[in-house]
């Protein structure tokens, strides 16, 4: 037995000393220092404080430092590229917790890469986590195809800051960032939004979104902090978009019914007197429609919903059609779809996904 353990562990550190070796022959991009690299999924790319945040750094000082907090994390953030490299080594630090209780590790903390192939297919790539650390994270994608690939596209951690991130190509090989310069579609919301709870980056809905249409997609969903608020409106209103997504109505509870109808008129009027003619999508509650035994946060979702729909009769019907609604039944959520009740799991995520895009598709 104490052969089989001394044996076991000279594999470990030959196959540790063998990576080690490998990463040392890569040609290593630093994230941080070349700021020729243009992140997708990021309005303010040029005017941020750190490398992966969300919010223009003037912000800091505009917004609750709940909702600064979160706008460091870098959801939806995301990055389009080819490279002729068989394989791709990433090493980075995160900053927060490795884990929250209602996601995983991955989910929280790690990175996703998909891949856009000729036969013209998204398709998940396989990684290998060398080492999961805060102070060291480092996933390794081996075997990939790159005579197959149009484009990868790499999606940064949901839930975490990122900082001194790095990636290294084999075979010397380049990195070619491919843009998109379609009008992004803007989503304003909360936790789900945000990718709770979505298994991995890739997973979250406005991920799922994304690779489905032709246009970046803006992550700005603030986790327990998607309140519609006058700041994020303004800031929101202050960019061109292809279509404003407006998914707050989880968020809206702690408020009384007439505060919940006026944020949503705020909005509204905001969005329109900046962009008369922009198409605006707001999202109800999804989780008004799930049966629970214990249903109280089920009549407060239900609630907003219903001041929803007083604001959508009284200020949108026969006055806007370019104003859409994506329906809590049209998402269709069962608690099976869910984590908690409330967060979608990754059959939930699709499933909002699918709503929206549904409601996009009709959009001309």
């Amino acid at each position: 037995m104490k052969k089989t353990l001394l044996s076991s562990l000279f594999l470990v550190c030959l196959t540790l000393l063998s990576f080690a070796q490998d990463t040392k022959e890569l040609n290593w991009i630093d994230f941080q220092q070349d700021k020729s690299i243009k992140l997708h999924g990021q309005l303010w790319g040029d005017q941020v404080k750190d490398r992966f945040d969300r919010l223009p750094a003037s912000y800091e000082t505009k917004v609750r430092k709940e909702v600064w907090g979160l706008s460091k994390n870098s959801a939806g953030i995301y990055l389009d590229f080819h490279t002729e490299a068989d394989s791709i080594v990433l090493k980075y630090r995160y900053n927060g917790k490795e884990s929250l209780k209602n996601m995983t590790s991955i989910g929280v903390s790690g990175v996703d890469l998909y891949a856009y192939t000729k036969d013209k297919r998204w398709i998940w790539v396989r990684w290998k986590y060398e080492s999961f650390k805060q102070e060291d994270m480092t996933i390794s994608f081996g075997g990939l195809k790159p005579d197959q690939v149009i484009k990868y596209r790499l999606y940064f951690p949901l839930y975490n800051s990122v900082s001194d991130f790095k990636m290294g190509l084999s075979q010397n090989a380049q990195l070619k960032q491919l843009s998109n310069t379609a009008k992004p579609i803007i989503v304003y919301g909360t936790s789900i939004a945000q990718g709770a709870s979505a298994s991995r980056a890739g997973l979250a809905w406005t991920a799922f979104l994304g690779r489905k249409v032709n246009a970046p997609v803006v992550n700005l969903g603030f986790s327990g902090n998607g309140r519609l608020e006058k700041e994020l409106v303004d800031l929101i209103a202050s960019e061109e978009a292809s279509i404003y997504v407006i998914d707050c109505l989880p968020n809206l509870v702690a408020f009384s019914n007439e505060e919940v109808y006026q944020r949503l008129v705020y909005a509204l009027k905001t969005l329109r007197s900046k962009h008369p003619k922009t198409p605006i999508v707001f999202t109800e509650h999804a989780d008004a429609t799930i049966d629970l035994l214990n249903n109280d946060s089920q009549k407060e979702y239900q609630r907003v919903n219903q001041n929803f729909r007083k604001f959508v009769a009284e200020n949108i019907t026969g006055k806007d059609k370019n104003v859409y609604v994506v329906s809590a039944e049209s998402i269709g959520l069962g608690v099976d779809d869910t984590i908690d009740g409330i967060h979608p799991s990754d059959m939930g995520m699709k499933k909002y996904a699918d709503a929206y895009l549904k409601v996009i598709s009709a959009i001309k």
